[in-house]
């Protein structure tokens, strides 16, 4: 008796972890079958009764092992994280049990549950080295165990990927490549901030990003949320995806954070930094207008759309699919307000100085050179603005080098869409905004900030909103000039009205209600291709008049509305849109989710970081070709166009790198920022964001998912608003010392 009592007090602790994971398993079934019944009448009751029951009884078995088999004592001057440490080793279990599961059952032809019980085998046996070294062992480092298991889970969120049917191993070798490389990132990531902060916001935010990128994937996939919980092989695996997002998300944000907040690194001078501090402005300009002066031959001479190529027919006279879509004012007028009317002019008549010459080439080239001067222009005054600012040469540098390198700055350069020139008169309306709310304006500096936000108005139809969503919030941080900041947005109201009434009186025609409407109309199209059975003969007649309902479900294209708006019955009546309406809200109530589906398959990318479409133009457009002009690339430098046209694809596969391309990226940067400006308490600077914030409320309710040119403003806008960030931050930091030093 005694040796038996001698070898169980040997083997005391592999004993009882066998008799608690014995007594786990046994109430697992016990409750599975209690819950089973409690659930009886739900479509989920098996779902439902397997999570509920292996939580209890996993949570049983943590108050056995860490009381009783491992007998742990916490620490006085550690806190207790073992409940976390444990039900985070579960999920991992779990997810790691299915996983290697579904693998070998794959590939080997054996029953699922032979497989499954040895590696739930191998499973309960690393288990309990784990649960023993680092979980429940009173002398542990804190959090060694999460530092080291966080870094994986990240991983797995990152790269595991899903179908329908379950998990997929099907990667490019690109990913393979991604995945050698990430790994030890993370580690290092996790190794090296793990301690430092924790703030709300952050966490917050954290989340926020944590969701944006679980269900980013599910619509980015199948156009449905399908793929968060669609099994249990899904649900498990957004546990883990959840999980690895939050805490990646959380120290990549808290060591960004603290980089902003500790400042810039010493200085160290080289002949190019001193050339440049000196005569910066000059040497971002020439720097600009050489390197996008070379795209410009490759090019030549320049890059059009398909939007350009109807601007310069309507400047020609020439009939357009613009008009097809409008009851026009005056059928001798071909020109439209689809595109902003001033750019149209100034397009179409460079382009006519061409077609006078006889060479149509030379029409486009003027009006490229121009807007490539007017782009170097403007970015090198934002690096000047930023120099007068203080920020140091090395990083005025570097941003310099971003505008010449990144592909979509040289590119959208000789790209003659009208997001170009918006974009540059947006970042200057950023500048002058900031110095609004910095500094004292003098009177030529209010006529300045005036011509901006009438360019801003003029180059783009929606410009109006940017400037209403941000001007008037800086009454908040500048009280004492109320009556200015009011007569500047009642002068911009006032001269987007009058400016619409003169293109009327002109009988030029605006654009068409239809793009107003992508968002209903995208519902209506998915309600229809998916729910068509369900559609009565008299909500078929309401949609017909409006959509053509024939044709409507084959249309629908869940990133792009076009082809479903571009069938608006342009002759339709007020009350027959009103009819319309009325079918539109009863299909809601009968089916929100398909109306939610559809609206978010139309505007994920604009918050998911990891698609990408629509990116840039570096192909020749066929429409004025096949109008009949002679506009044409060099042949003898399709070879240059061809290596051009490859870097700036490559871009979209650098790990990291392919964020600087990415829509989504520089949403998430924004509302990073807005987070720092509420821990610095520099409230009043959330004002130079908001042009940002509206740009991306009118791509929610915008046509296409995913279109760079429409995050192009915000975009280049980054690069000097970032630096503001840190510039503004480090200085309050340094005053801060100083008062320290002197008291």
């Amino acid at each position: 008796m005694k040796k038996i009592k001698d070898l169980f007090k040997k083997y005391y602790v592999y004993i009882t972890y066998i008799i608690s994971a014995g007594i786990s398993f046994f109430l697992d079934l016990a409750l599975f079958s209690l819950f089973l019944w409690v659930f009886d009448g739900f479509s989920a009751a098996i779902i439902l009764a397997s999570y509920t029951a292996r939580a209890l009884s996993s949570f049983i078995n943590y108050l056995i092992n860490k009381y009783k088999v491992f007998r742990y004592k916490k620490r006085e001057d550690k806190k207790d994280n073992t409940v976390w440490q444990y039900f985070g080793l579960v999920v991992i279990n779990i997810t790691l049990s299915a996983i290697i599961v579904d693998t070998v059952v794959s590939i080997i032809p054996i029953y699922a549950t032979v497989i499954k019980f040895f590696v739930d085998i191998l499973i309960f046996v690393v288990n309990f080295f784990i649960q023993k070294k680092f979980i429940f062992n009173e002398n542990k480092t804190e959090v060694k165990l999460v530092k080291y298991i966080l870094p994986v889970i990240s991983f797995i969120a990152m790269y595991i990927k899903l179908t329908d049917k379950g998990i997929s191993f099907d990667y490019e070798i690109y990913e393979i490549i991604a995945m050698v490389i990430v790994l030890p990132i993370l580690y290092l990531l996790y190794l090296k901030v793990f301690k430092k902060g924790n703030y709300k916001s952050i966490n917050i935010l954290s989340l926020i990003f944590t969701i944006l990128m679980i269900l980013g994937y599910s619509y980015d996939t199948n156009y449905t949320p399908s793929l968060v919980l669609n099994s249990n092989i899904h649900i498990l695996v957004t546990v883990i995806k959840f999980i690895g997002f939050y805490f990646f998300f959380k120290y990549l944000l808290n060591t960004i954070y603290y980089y902003i907040v500790d400042g810039v690194f010493k200085e160290k001078t080289n002949k190019i930094k001193n050339i440049f501090l000196k005569h910066p402005f000059l040497f971002s300009f020439i720097s600009l207008l050489i390197i996008y002066g070379i795209y410009l031959i490759i090019f030549y001479p320049g890059v059009i759309n398909y939007d350009n190529a109807n601007q310069i027919k309507e400047v020609l006279g020439m009939h357009t699919r613009y008009l097809d879509s409008i009851v026009v004012l005056n059928e001798n007028i071909t020109l439209t307000n689809f595109n902003p009317i001033v750019h149209t002019l100034l397009l179409g008549n460079l382009f006519k100085v061409g077609l006078a010459f006889g060479n149509v080439n030379f029409g486009l080239f003027l009006y490229t050179f121009l807007q490539v001067i007017i782009v170097a222009l403007t970015l090198s005054y934002s690096l000047y603005f930023l120099y007068k600012e203080g920020l140091k040469g090395k990083y005025l540098l570097i941003i310099l080098l971003c505008y010449m390198i990144i592909p979509y700055f040289p590119l959208y350069a000789i790209t003659a869409v009208k997001d170009t020139l918006f974009s540059m008169f947006v970042l200057l309306y950023v500048i002058k905004l900031y110095q609004f709310i910095k500094y004292e304006y003098k009177f030529k500096d209010y006529l300045v900030f005036i011509l901006i936000i009438l360019l801003v108005i003029l180059f783009r139809n929606n410009g109006i909103y940017l400037i209403m969503l941000s001007l008037p919030f800086a009454i908040i941080v500048k009280r004492k000039l109320f009556k200015q900041i009011l007569f500047l947005s009642l002068g911009a109201l006032i001269f987007n009205f009058g400016y619409g009434k003169l293109l009327t009186y002109l009988e030029i025609p605006n654009t068409s209600i239809r793009e107003m409407l992508s968002i209903p109309f995208q519902q209506t199209a998915r309600y229809v291709k998916y729910h068509g059975d369900e559609v009565t003969e008299e909500e078929k007649e309401a949609i017909d008049v409006i959509l053509t309902y024939d044709t409507l479900a084959s249309r629908y294209n869940p990133i792009l509305s076009d082809k479903v708006k571009n069938e608006y019955n342009k002759y339709a009546t007020n009350e027959e849109l009103m009819d319309y309406f009325k079918v539109w809200a009863g299909m809601l109530i009968k089916h929100p989710e398909t109306y939610i589906n559809a609206t978010i398959s139309n505007v994920y990318g604009y918050f998911y970081p990891a698609t990408y479409r629509w990116y840039v133009y570096n192909t020749l457009n066929e429409k004025l070709p096949e109008a009949g002009f002679n506009y044409h690339f060099i042949d003898s430098l399709e070879p240059a166009r061809g290596f051009i046209q490859g870097y700036s694809e490559v871009f979209k596969y650098i790990p990291g790198v392919n964020l600087i391309v990415n829509c989504g990226f520089y949403t998430w940067s924004y509302l990073f920022l807005l987070v720092v400006f509420i821990l610095q308490k520099k409230k009043k600077y959330i004002i130079m964001l908001l042009p940002a914030f509206s740009l991306i409320l009118m791509n929610v309710a915008g046509p296409a998912n995913t279109y760079f040119r429409y995050v192009l403003p915000y975009a280049i806008c980054l690069f000097t608003i970032l630096p503001l960030v840190i510039l503004n931050i480090n200085n309050n930091l340094k005053r801060k010392d100083d008062l320290n030093e002197k008291m």
